[in-house]
């Protein structure tokens, strides 16, 4: 009965963490593509007023936007890992 909950256990934390990767690459995805479109912004804020003014109003740099994709993926590993760590409190059976 044991290898039978394991076996499940194990299927279980494959597809949680397949559906959680993906959600985290999703949003790095979207991340990426709303500093992209600061960038642009910047662009067009810079040629109405001066280059001076769109550096000032640049927050969203690459300091930023690597520290935000960090925080993203440690989380996410830090919710892969407390999965984990709760199901090993479970034994699991299919009727």
């Amino acid at each position: 009965m044991a290898e039978s909950s394991d076996k499940i256990k194990k299927l279980l934390l494959f597809q949680t963490n397949r559906c959680i990767i993906n959600f985290y690459k999703n949003h790095l995805s979207m991340l990426e593509s709303v500093q992209k479109e600061h960038v642009s912004m910047l662009k067009k804020v810079g040629k109405e007023t001066s280059k001076e003014f769109s550096e000032n109003i640049d927050y969203f740099d690459d300091e930023k936007y690597n520290y935000l994709r960090k925080k993203t993926l440690d989380l996410g590993n830090d919710i892969l890992r407390e999965l984990e760590n709760n199901l090993e409190m479970f034994e699991i059976r299919i009727k």
